[in-house]
């Protein structure tokens, strides 16, 4: 049943994303080591406005796309960029956002990408926008209020910061009704900079002076969900429709944000659901059970990863953040590395039969490649930039070594259990690990950006898992396990924190 839905997800997510450029045009260059894809209607005629789009912190142009995909196929020309340390760019971003150097690195990217985007043929010049989110949307506030040529702005996400009242024009501020305080008083705030008693959902001031400010507040969405709801791209064409004064004139289109996120994760989705399978045919079903080890006690099973959480937490805030490139991937491996070892230490003290039967080995460096390209492709067709540039190739190693560890823990914890026990124990130690990871960035011990990465994080712990318990059921040794899920969660944190 298992493999009839893989099937029937990897062929409607297939078909999801060979059909998402259908009437639209799209070609990526690299200005001044910026690097940009400009999207425009297929077969436009005329110059058309333009609009810049820039993503978040540990973000991408790829999770952005859903905007271009709404704003193309209305008549806007839209220039998708990586800003620095995120996606495709190899440049660093210094602070990982914070402080004037990371400032001026961000408002120069914008400024290449906004005269880049100005002479692109078929582009009105004096009709070009910007949004932004997270940082990307700080940025745009920033760049917009210092560039009066820039006609409408649209700000998603981008937290409290201070506004002018009289600059940028015609500002859109968006957040998600279950995104941190922050972010909501972030939109409420830059209204009320130019209207004192502004409301949300309310527009004021008069668009074509330059001086409309509206803020929206996304019901049941939160920081990454807002860039996908639906009323968040009407609020987005809308807006720029009327700052262009083209509200009335534009083609009706329907808006589908999720339609290339949507497809890339039906294709995870058909990945987890097929591993199964594919391990059974690759290691087949031995006899007789994995290894030679006595189970330990449930009680101490589950303790054990306590005390290692908690030990791994208290060595995280020692660990410098920049001892890797990849912004926060230091930490991350080095906490993942700890509670790893420390899971590892009682049961590794009893030995175990280390052999591995003939083909293991081969079997698992395919099932490492699999893994590898089921989340790297959709990914990188969908929602993430997935390739690893620059810096990011020689911090993938560490980080996998540490995830290693951490699952090859885990896995001794488990050996002797059930199947299900075996699940129990996997999910409480995985869970263990992310809530601990929210406790030291809550006390400050490592950076903030892991709360928002959490999802990420939680999503490859649960898509480990499934394959963790796919390689119990064909007892592969503990190392085949620890080799694949290693690089599974991995391979996302190299390629997606940002470089600084």
């Amino acid at each position: 049943m298992c493999v009839v839905v893989a099937v029937v997800a990897a062929v409607v997510g297939g078909v999801g994303l060979g059909t998402a450029d259908r009437g639209i045009e799209r070609r990526s260059a690299v200005v001044s080591g910026v690097p940009v894809e400009v999207v425009r209607p297929d077969g436009a005629a005329g110059r058309l406005p333009g609009v810049v789009v820039a993503p978040g912190l540990s973000a991408s142009m790829q999770l952005m796309r859903g905007f271009a995909d709404t704003l193309a196929r209305r008549g806007y020309v839209v220039e998708l960029v990586d800003l620095a340390g995120g996606g495709a760019s190899t440049e660093r971003l210094p602070g990982l956002g914070d402080g004037p150097a990371a400032e001026a690195r961000l408002d120069r990217d914008l400024d290449v990408a906004v005269r880049h985007l100005r002479a692109v043929p078929g582009v009105d010049g004096g009709r070009i926008g910007l949004l932004g989110h997270s940082m990307g949307a700080a940025a745009a506030v920033r760049y917009a209020g210092a560039h009066p040529d820039v006609a409408a702005t649209v700000a998603i996400s981008q937290g409290t910061m201070p506004f002018a009242a009289t600059s940028p024009r015609d500002l859109l501020l968006v957040a998600g009704g279950f995104e941190f305080a922050g972010y909501r008083e972030g939109a409420v705030g830059g209204l009320r900079a130019a209207y004192p008693q502004g409301r949300t959902g309310v527009t004021y001031g008069d668009p074509r002076a330059g001086t409309a400010r509206r803020a929206v507040i996304v019901g049941g969405a939160e920081h990454v969900g807002v860039l996908f709801q639906p009323r968040t791209h009407r609020e987005v064409a809308a807006w720029f429709d009327r700052a262009f004064g083209r509200a009335g004139g534009t083609p009706r289109v329907g808006i589908r944000p999720f339609r290339r996120a949507g497809s890339a994760m039906l294709l995870h989705l058909a990945a987890v659901l097929s591993f199964a399978a594919i391990a059974s045919a690759l290691l087949g079903r031995p006899t007789g059970e994995r290894g030679a080890r006595a189970k330990l006690p449930l009680g101490l099973a589950l303790g054990v990863p306590v005390g290692a959480v908690l030990a791994a937490v208290g060595v995280v805030g020692a660990i410098p953040r920049g001892v890797l490139p990849v912004g926060i991937a230091g930490p991350l491996a080095g906490f993942f590395g700890v509670a790893g070892l420390l899971c590892a230490v009682v049961p590794i003290v009893q030995g175990r039969d280390g052999g591995s039967r003939p083909g293991t080995v081969v079997a698992a460096a395919v099932l490492v490649v699999l893994t590898v390209v089921s989340f790297a492709v959709p990914a990188q067709m969908g929602w993430a930039h997935a390739v690893p540039l620059g810096p990011r190739v020689w911090a993938l190693i560490p980080v996998a070594v540490c995830a290693m560890v951490f699952f090859a823990g885990i896995e001794l914890l488990c050996d002797g259990y059930s199947a299900r026990a075996a699940v129990l124990i996997h999910a409480w130690t995985a869970a263990g690990a992310l809530a601990g990871l929210g406790l030291a960035a809550v006390l400050g011990l490592v950076s903030w950006l892991v709360l928002l990465v959490a999802p990420l994080i939680a999503g490859l712990l649960v898509w480990q898992g499934v394959q963790a318990a796919a390689l119990r059921a064909v007892r592969a040794p503990v190392w085949v396990t620890a080799l694949v899920g290693g690089v599974l969660l991995a391979w996302p944190i190299a390629v997606t924190m940002p470089i600084g």
